[in-house]
Parts: C-alpha cells; sequence; structure tokens
C-alpha cells in the first residue's frame, strides 16, 4: 500500500499514518488527504514548505543570535563550524556505545570507502577537534546547525532525521572548572529553551553513573539481570524498589529523601545539584527544572553496566534532558562528556546540548508536562 501523505501547513511527512507518519502540531490546511505512491518519502522523514519552513528558519535564527551574543559573561560568545552530512565509518564503532552504533545508517561508496552519515554532532565535533586542540586556545565555544540520521524503529512520533542546533563547550581541565562549566551549559540551554513557541517546559538534570550501585545492589539481591533493573527503572516500575525504599523514592520523586546512600562525594554533588535547580527555576520561570536520577539510569558509569549504556552513552558528568506539553515531547538534552576527548587523547573539559528545533517551533496546547 502506498505511503499516505497529509499535507499539513506545508509540511509533508513519509510513512504510514498508524505509525505516526505525519506529526505535526500546526493548523492543518483545507486540502484532502492524498496517496501519492511517486512522491513517496521514507519512513521518519519529512519535507518542509511555507509556514513550517519559516517557523524552522525563524527559531533558528532567534537561537543562533543568542548564541552568538556577545553582552553577557556567562552566555552567548559560540562561533559557528559547518560539520560534513557523511564521514568514515571506523572512528564511530569505538567512540559510540552499542545503542548509538545501532542508529547509525552506514554504506560503501563506489570507491570501496565504508562511510556513515551523520547521526551525532557531539561525536563528529570530537574527533575533529581532538586532534587539532594543542593549536588552539581555551575557552571554546562552538555551535551547529543541521540534519542528523538515525534509524529508530517505527513508532508514532518518531522521526529519523532530525534537524538539530547544538553547542558544544571546551575548557581547561579542573573538578572546580568542570562545575561551573556544567552549569554554564545547563544555563545556556535554557535560556535557548525560553526563545522557542512552547509555553510549558521540564527540564530534568542528573549525574552519570549516580544510579551504578544500587542497581547492581538490586540485580544481585532480586535475581534480575543490571539491564532488566535499568529498563524497569527507566519505565518507572515501582515492583523493581522491592523493599528498597531509596530507590522506590528515586522512581517516584527523582531523588530520595536521604542522600547519604550515596558516597559522600556524589551525594554533595546532588545537593549541590538541587541547589543549582532551586536557582534556575528562580531565573526561568516559564521552565521546570528539577533534578530526576531515574531519568539517567542508562548512563552508566560504572564497567560492569556498560552493556546497559542507553543512546549518547559519552556522558561522564551532569545530564541533562527537555520535555514539552502533556506528552512530554522530548525536544533536547545534553551534558558533560570529558572522557570522549580524553579517549581521543585530548585532555579538556567538555560539556554540551542539542535542541530538536521543530518541536521547539511549534504551538500545541500549553497543559502539564506529564512525566
Amino acid at each position: 500500500m502506498p505511503a499516505i501523505f497529509t499535507p499539513i501547513d506545508g509540511r509533508w511527512c513519509g510513512g504510514d499514518r498508524r505509525f505516526g507518519g505525519c506529526q505535526n502540531f500546526a493548523e492543518p490546511l483545507a486540502l484532502a488527504v492524498m496517496r501519492v505512491s511517486s512522491s513517496a518519502l521514507p519512513t521518519g522523514v519529512a519535507a518542509l514548505f511555507q509556514h513550517s519552513a519559516a517557523a524552522r528558519r525563524q527559531i533558528e535564527r532567534r537561537l543562533i543570535a543568542r548564541l552568538e551574543r556577545n553582552d553577557d559573561a556567562r552566555l552567548g560568545g559560540f562561533s559557528e563550524v559547518i560539520l560534513p552530512i557523511i564521514d568514515y565509518l571506523d572512528p564511530y564503532e569505538e567512540m559510540l556505545g552499542r545503542m548509538n552504533r545501532r542508529e547509525l545508517y552506514h554504506f560503501v561508496d563506489r570507491d570501496g570507502e565504508v562511510l556513515a552519515v551523520r547521526s551525532d554532532f557531539t561525536a563528529m565535533l570530537a574527533r575533529l577537534v581532538a586532534p587539532r586542540l594543542s593549536s588552539m586556545e581555551l575557552p571554546l565555544r562552538f555551535f551547529y546547525c543541521g540534519d542528523v540520521v538515525r534509524y529508530q524503529e517505527e513508532q508514532a512520533g518518531r522521526q529519523r532525521e532530525l534537524y538539530q542546533l547544538g553547542a558544544e563547550m571546551l575548557e581547561a581541565p579542573g573538578e572546580e572548572a568542570g562545575e561551573v562549566l556544567e552549569q554554564t551549559a545547563l544555563r545556556q540551554f535554557l535560556d535557548l529553551l525560553t526563545a522557542g513557541e512552547r509555553q510549558r517546559l521540564m527540564v530534568v538534570v542528573g549525574v552519570a553513573g549516580a544510579l551504578d550501585q544500587l542497581i547492581l545492589k538490586r540485580a544481585a539481591g532480586s535475581g534480575m539481570s543490571p539491564s532488566a533493573v535499568v529498563e524497569a527503572v527507566m519505565r518507572r516500575e515501582r515492583r523493581v524498589a522491592g523493599d528498597d525504599l531509596a530507590l522506590r523514592q528515586i522512581l517516584v520523586d527523582g531523588v530520595p529523601e536521604d542522600l547519604s546512600i550515596f558516597e559522600p562525594a556524589l551525594a554533595a554533588r546532588l545537593q549541590r545539584l538541587q541547589a543549582w535547580c532551586e536557582a534556575l527555576n528562580q531565573d526561568f520561570p516559564r521552565i521546570e527544572v528539577r533534578v530526576d536520577l531515574a531519568e539517567f539510569a542508562d548512563q552508566p558509569m560504572a564497567p560492569q553496566l556498560d552493556f546497559v549504556a542507553g543512546k549518547r552513552s559519552y556522558y561522564d558528568g551532569v545530564v541533562f534532558r527537555a520535555f514539552a506539553g502533556k506528552a512530554a515531547e522530548p525536544v533536547g538534552g545534553g551534558g558533560r562528556y570529558d572522557r570522549l576527548f580524553r579517549n581521543l587523547g585530548a585532555e579538556v573539559n567538555a560539556c554540551g546540548f542539542s535542541l530538536n528545533l521543530d518541536p521547539l517551533s511549534s504551538r500545541p496546547d500549553d497543559g502539564e508536562v506529564a512525566r
């Protein structure tokens, strides 16, 4: 059966409507549903016309203006980089985790080279900058715009081609400087979110690896595999907590009441993170910012949990994700990723994020975010 296409405010989407082949919150044009096999697009991609194209460019210009600004010492000061859409596959076999590698589209070109379509700006930028870092002066702030293409199983609302704007910040190594960098990146991320059309936004913040020991302990005590525990935590299944009160509180509230269950350095870091969130809620009243460790159970640091690592598994410090609307639509995320550069032979503090522009430019209902 040919794909069904609905022209919606200048946007033509590929895929079967049963699987959300056309997802857009803008007002539809008064045009009939058409079956057009000759102009069919692959599942998960879309062409933008008229209002939809203009809306994307408008939000892109607004965000770039905020990144390029030079009137605030904490925000802005970014310069643009333009990265290629294809690269050699080989470097990403080592750089990316199992879940990220599964997203890659790759092919053999006519010269016999094995190439990959860009699926992640951060990894590509890191592999290009790391060997050149000795000739560059820190700090560095880069931003970029463009498509990433990732294989996703067919499901309502999932796109395989995403138009992103992202930013990366690199500074000289140091523990205290690293935390300041995390704060700055998170503040910049929130500042960009407020430039969009969405009125109800939530940003959840955590620390990569914070739940590793609780997950390993629960797996050993329950007979479940570590991967099964991680999946249950990500789905907020309270049964996985058993009689572990702290884990149950994390599933419900994001953090336990008693942070002393963690080793002292992590407990102190989480306490500071909660204080950051309180301050950011005051500075960005349109956005609810809170700590939620369960959201990042798939971002482990323990070697025993490498095989359960989720997407963007290179994060090794503060991590954050943004959601919009009642359906908690993902609109972006980021975090700290020093080890990605370290594995490439460069010692820097590195933190960055990306935003999916189309969800930010749409105007659905402003109901509460449900997480």
